[in-house]
């Protein structure tokens, strides 16, 4: 009788050790298509966006986000996006731009959105996309 609940005792004990065992999830990858929009908190400007999302290494990733401005006037921003050291999901950009200065830009990716803050010259604002 002793023996069987010794072995009970284990199993229980196994079995617990492993449900509290938390599973590790893979990063989100910004890889591919994305379609949304950007907002300017400084001017109130908005419009819709659309990038392309490659990867060049673990950590790195190049895009190209392209919009329109006041409707009408397109734009292309090239961002390279660096992952934050000791994250999955968040990246840092930082890029000088003709005549705008240099933007900066935080993101936040999930499997299905990009949500980034970002601020160059005399602008702040947003951009959220998804697939």
């Amino acid at each position: 009788m002793k023996n069987k609940q010794l072995k009970l005792a284990l199993v229980v004990l196994m079995l617990t050790s492993l449900v509290t065992i938390s599973p590790t999830l893979s990063a989100a990858s910004p890889t591919g298509k994305w379609r949304g929009s950007w907002n300017s908190g400084a001017t109130g400007h908005s419009g819709p966006l659309k990038a392309r999302v490659r990867k060049v290494d673990h950590n790195t990733y190049r895009a190209l986000f392209v919009g329109r401005f006041a409707g009408v006037i397109p734009f292309a921003y090239p961002a390279r996006l660096d992952r934050v050291a000791g994250t999955e999901n968040q990246y840092t950009s930082s890029q000088r731009l003709p005549l705008l200065g240099t933007y900066r830009m935080n993101a936040t990716v999930t499997n299905s959105r990009i949500r980034a803050n970002f601020r160059g010259g005399r602008d702040s604002g947003t951009f959220n996309l998804s697939r």
